[in-house]
């Protein structure tokens, strides 16, 4: 059996939040449901990551208006394998919908994703978890810049649940903790797609 040091932590000890509560504008479709050429939605190719990462608790805060009967079938694929939170507010901003799923996360450790992040390797997720900063956020970089997505601890869980509507931005949040920063070799942690010509710089073909 694998022992564990203090930084690290293994996959089951974590779980996964990934935040779709924007209203995907710039890309004219939501993001969420985008598929690529290989017919997975950017949403559930995140879940699959974690999944197969071993992190069996997955926490998806979904923009209600993507939770309509026209994706009646995405959203069955997504209910098999993680908890569903709508939020009915998304112009509350994201610490709000970040705090919607922090409250049906069990674990200590809650990995923050984006689902403007679909094609995260699932190295960078081992990196991460090798090099834990136990009291505060853990932060892939690339070239000495910060990165996605981040772990942050049961401290910076507990006081975005209790305290959001303190903060402006989740970077203040972070301001106020301990932060560990992990090289990776990947540059997708710094990439997010927001539009068509962002997801075409991954030479993904989009399907509809």
């Amino acid at each position: 059996m694998r022992m564990f040091l203090k930084e690290e932590k293994s996959a089951n000890q974590c779980t996964a939040l990934i935040l779709a509560g924007g209203h995907s504008s710039r890309m004219a479709f939501p993001k969420t449901w985008k598929k690529t050429s290989e017919g997975i939605t950017f949403l559930n190719n995140i879940v699959r990551l974690y999944k197969n990462a071993g992190v069996l608790n997955v926490v998806v805060v979904l923009n209600e208006k993507f939770t309509r009967e026209q994706w009646e079938n995405e959203l069955l694929e997504i209910k098999s394998s993680a908890i569903l939170v709508k939020n009915s507010y998304p112009t509350k901003g994201r610490l709000y919908s970040l705090q919607l799923g922090l409250r049906f996360c069990p674990s200590k450790f809650v990995f923050i994703h984006n689902v403007d992040s679909p094609f995260t390797p699932s190295v960078v997720i081992d990196k991460i978890l090798n090099q834990v900063e136990e009291n505060g956020v853990t932060i892939p970089s690339f070239k000495g810049k910060g990165g996605h997505p981040v772990l942050i601890s049961n401290a910076v869980k507990n006081e975005i649940i209790n305290r959001y509507e303190s903060y402006e931005t989740l970077r203040d949040v972070f301001a106020c903790f301990p932060k560990k920063y992990v090289a990776v070799e990947n540059a997708s942690v710094l990439q997010n797609i927001n539009t068509p010509q962002d997801l075409a710089l991954f030479n993904y073909e989009v399907v509809e």
